[in-house]
């Protein structure tokens, strides 16, 4: 059975309180990117869907750090996504000007 965290006291009978969940869950809040002018507002049940942190396209926050698709390893606030994958990403797939060799960007700079 559960236990305590604090006193070890076994056999604890957890309620699952829906009235203050509710409660809770309606409170008002702001993004957590209000500093970077992330104008937001809404409730805390809904913070998880404007923030999507775990996908680069989907979530409405422009300032989570999202993972760049190609893989460089590079975080980037949503709103310069699109900036890094066309012009910054030396993972982007690009094309040599000369042979039209297909390739990554990093790739076709070295040759």
């Amino acid at each position: 059975g559960k236990h305590c965290p604090l006193c070890r006291k076994k056999n604890l009978t957890a309620v699952n309180d829906l009235f203050h969940k509710r409660n809770v869950l309606s409170l008002k809040v702001r993004c957590p990117h209000k500093e970077d002018g992330c104008e937001w507002e809404g409730e805390l049940g809904s913070l998880e869907e404007h923030m999507h942190t775990n996908r680069s396209e989907g979530g409405k926050c422009r300032y989570v750090e999202v993972n760049c698709p190609y893989s460089c390893g590079k975080g980037v606030q949503r709103r310069n996504l699109e900036k890094h994958k066309s012009q910054r990403c030396p993972l982007r797939p690009s094309t040599c000007q000369y042979c039209n060799h297909k390739a990554t960007y990093q790739e076709i700079i070295k040759e």
